[in-house]
């Protein structure tokens, strides 16, 4: 007998239906779960909006606006490619494996709880997608990601320079001001309460412990002779429905990076490519097109395969009845 799927009200935000919708889907551990923090989400919204009409200027909404993008599955597309390729190959790793695990377990833990992001109106959204608002609020993404970004790079500076280095000083102050930026945005622009960012700093520093402790174990999977690094991509492929992006990112990323290791050209061109006051014009020209190349590559492909995938998956998930976007599906 072939499913049916209720088809979903494309003008309401995600977790605004009735309450008793949520109470009577949900078991009661996690009913109980979500209705201890929705008045918190009801409570700060109107303050969010007092803060909004007391502070905006035009000036700040631009600014915030665009910082958010640095939060993004785009910027990290572009970001640790470059990492990558300017010999800092261990370093995109791990912000890669932190950023995944940021997107995998806030994105679970949404779908978990279900909570609606600030209400508009009272509160003013500014984005540049205006599907965000098909997400549902707890905990932030964003929060999560540039927290434990930041946190990861501010560890990595501690220990490679010298506590009265300016680079080191330079390097936390840079670092908390991206953070800040973007958390603080995200409560500007009317996306997240406060609640949604205490979550994500929260799951942040887990994520971040995590990946800063066993870092060392994560490279040698990469450094190593075996083909254990192999399995990611049958498990990526099994979790592929929770989370599309990073899994496909880590389907690439971990072989991708054991391979370049033990091919000697691969290596050649990422040793090659570190950048030092030794090198002349010539060398960053070079640099230079390789960065631009790099990038446009990067752009055209996802272009390229998103169109492939419109073509191929429409017709299969026909075939097989799958639920799509116009269609109630998880915890919808």
């Amino acid at each position: 007998m072939r499913k049916t799927f209720r088809t979903l009200e494309t003008d309401i935000d995600a977790g605004t239906h009735d309450d008793r919708l949520y109470n009577k889907a949900f078991d009661g551990f996690r009913a109980k779960l979500r209705n201890s923090l929705l008045p918190f989400i009801r409570h700060e919204t109107p303050i969010l909006a007092a803060m909004q009409k007391r502070i905006r200027t035009e000036t700040l909404d631009s600014y915030f606006v665009w910082t958010a993008n640095l939060g993004t599955h785009t910027f990290f597309m572009v970001f640790l490619p470059i990492l990558i390729w300017f010999g800092n190959a261990e370093l995109g790793r791990n912000v890669a494996l932190l950023t995944a695990a940021g997107v995998f377990w806030s994105g679970f833990i949404k779908d978990f709880f279900c909570l609606p992001r600030p209400l508009s109106p009272p509160v003013h959204r500014l984005t540049m997608s205006p599907s965000v608002a098909l997400e549902y609020g707890f905990p932030s993404t964003h929060s999560t990601n540039s927290i434990s970004v930041a946190l990861f790079l501010i560890s990595i500076a501690c220990e490679k320079y010298a506590p009265e280095s300016p680079a080191r000083i330079v390097s936390i102050i840079g670092c908390m001001f991206y953070a800040v930026s973007v958390v603080f945005g995200r409560l500007y622009c009317g996306m997240h309460t406060i609640t949604d960012c205490v979550g994500g700093t929260i799951l942040a520093y887990i994520v971040y412990w995590f990946q800063w402790t066993f870092r060392d174990q994560f490279n040698e999977l990469f450094t190593s002779d075996s083909y254990w690094v192999f399995l990611t991509i049958p498990i990526c492929l099994f979790f592929v429905s929770l989370h599309v992006c990073f899994m496909g990112v880590l389907i690439g990323l971990m072989p991708g990076s054991w391979l370049c290791n033990h091919t000697e050209y691969c290596s050649l061109g990422l040793t090659s490519s570190i950048m030092s006051a030794q090198m002349g014009p010539l060398g960053a020209l070079l640099l230079l097109v390789k960065l631009v190349l790099g990038v446009a590559i990067l752009f055209i492909w996802r272009i390229a395969c998103k169109k492939v995938c419109y073509y191929i998956l429409p017709p299969i998930y026909r075939a097989f009845n799958l639920p799509h976007r116009k269609f109630e599906i998880g915890a919808r």
